[in-house]
């Protein structure tokens, strides 16, 4: 946004940071936030939320842990200079070099600057090029502005059209950063395009962004607070019957479980997924009397009472997915006892018929199914588990039929897997693959590319006695 300020003035500006620093609280650059504040709201966070209706608290905060960016007078904070010179990195290996235009500003400065774009073009005009003194991202020492090397299209929509322009759009998620305002969206975000203008937000949110496709901080913070994150999370019962959720790190690892609820020992299988297509993943439980019961989840964190969606399940393994591509709602599809596969359409969201079955296979009676998509077409397929330990695969038409052809084996040695769930974006954008239980109690993960399997790892151990959703 703004010109780079002179070195004398910088240096004079750190040094009474530092003063300043010193003399709240009795060092307020260490101190740790009050009361546990939210991080949306609370200034020393990478995911504080700064718009012009929201601004920092208080509106004269100081960033905490500014460092000078090598070979230049800004200043940033410590992360954010540190993944910042990464990213130049490898924007510089590809062929693009970038340059820092503009970053850290205090309270006083942004205040100048909003008054001399009033002056300019009236605050109307002004307003959406220029944030009002405390409402700035820039104070927060987690943004800035970059441009190219060589000076072209400096603080112009232009950039966006160059090559530099280009790969961070592509590759800033892969530094912790995202274009804060991107084009399209001046009614979400107040400002015009400026594709130059990055935050900080940190690895794990820019990831999940990124896979997500979340355009903006206000999107992703927009009150929607959900149990489960993505149809990417993780959700288990533990053996004492209480329903743990594990959002991803999206960069193949789990972070810190987050406790559902108690009660829910005699499930036979569950799944999450967005059952009613409203955004929000739900619950579908099986349990071991044969009801299969559906718990939407609330946009704001929890669940709806249940409600009944079937009976009669007891002996069928079941699996849910889009069986019917391009079906609004997600289906099931299930193993009866006899060994017959059947297809139950779910064209309401909500309860399941029996008159919108189908029949389309028989003889799986030893088989384990697992639905995911293995060719990468876009048709959801069949992996079955033989008790040979072989995985055979079924491709689908997407009209609920297999394809006929004959049948391919794609691995051996899985009759120790006794839990499988196709997930996407577990590794990051455009990651697909199986998440699977051993009978040893391992979790690991096993990528899915278009040739075939990609390598495989552990995500953690001791998960014997967890019943996974699948």
């Amino acid at each position: 946004m703004p010109t780079p300020l002179r070195p004398a003035r910088l240096r004079a500006r750190l040094i009474s940071v530092v003063v300043l620093c010193c003399a709240l609280l009795g060092g307020l650059l260490t101190a740790q936030p009050a009361a546990a504040a939210i991080p949306v709201g609370n200034p020393d966070s990478y995911h504080v939320l700064v718009t012009k209706s929201r601004p920092l608290n208080p509106l004269n905060y100081i960033a905490p842990d500014l460092v000078y960016f090598p070979g230049t007078n800004y200043v940033l904070r410590r992360a954010v200079s540190a993944n910042l010179q990464n990213l130049f990195g490898g924007a510089r290996s590809a062929g693009a070099p970038l340059s820092v235009v503009s970053a850290y500003r205090s309270y006083s400065e942004q205040a100048s600057l909003y008054n001399n774009y009033v002056a300019m073009y009236g605050q109307a005009t002004a307003d959406t090029l220029s944030a009002r003194p405390g409402h700035s991202e820039h104070q927060t020492g987690l943004a800035v502005d970059v441009g190219n090397a060589n000076g072209s299209c400096g603080l112009g929509s232009c950039f966006g059209n160059t090559p530099g322009g280009k790969w961070v759009a592509a590759n800033a998620w892969r530094y912790g950063f995202i274009v804060r305002y991107p084009d399209g969206y001046q009614s979400t975000t107040g400002y015009t395009y400026e594709p130059w203008h990055l935050r900080y937000v940190g690895k794990p949110l820019a990831t999940e962004m990124k896979t997500r496709g979340i355009p903006t901080l206000e999107h992703y913070f927009n009150g929607s607070n959900p149990t489960i994150k993505s149809a990417t999370d993780l959700t288990a019962v533990d053996s004492s019957g209480v329903l743990w959720n594990y959002p991803p790190t999206f960069s193949g690892g789990l972070l810190q479980r987050t406790r559902v609820g108690g009660g829910w020992g005699g499930l036979k299988a569950g799944f999450a997924t967005d059952w009613n297509a409203d955004g929000v993943q739900d619950i579908l439980a099986q349990w071991q009397d044969g009801r299969l019961t559906l718990y939407r989840g609330l946009r704001g964190g929890g669940f709806q009472s249940p409600i009944r969606v079937g009976g009669g399940w007891g002996v069928h393994e079941i699996t849910v997915g889009t069986w019917w591509r391009g079906s609004r709602y997600p289906s099931v599809v299930a193993r009866d006892g006899a060994g017959r596969l059947w297809h139950y359409a779910n064209n309401t969201g909500g309860a399941l018929s029996s008159q919108a079955r189908a029949q389309f296979g028989s003889g799986w009676k030893t088989s384990r199914i697992t639905l995911a998509d293995f060719d990468r077409d876009g048709n959801q397929d069949v992996l079955a588990t033989r008790t040979t330990g072989e995985m055979v695969l079924y491709r689908s038409n997407g009209k609920a039929r297999f394809v006929d052809e004959g049948r391919r084996t794609i691995g051996s040695g899985w009759q120790s897997i006794d839990s499988a769930h196709a997930v996407s974006g577990f590794q990051g954008p455009a990651s697909y693959g199986l998440t699977v239980r051993t009978g040893s109690g391992a979790l690991r993960h096993y990528p899915i590319t278009k040739g075939g399997w990609g390598g495989a790892f552990t995500i953690g151990d001791g998960w014997q006695n967890s019943l996974i959703f699948r």
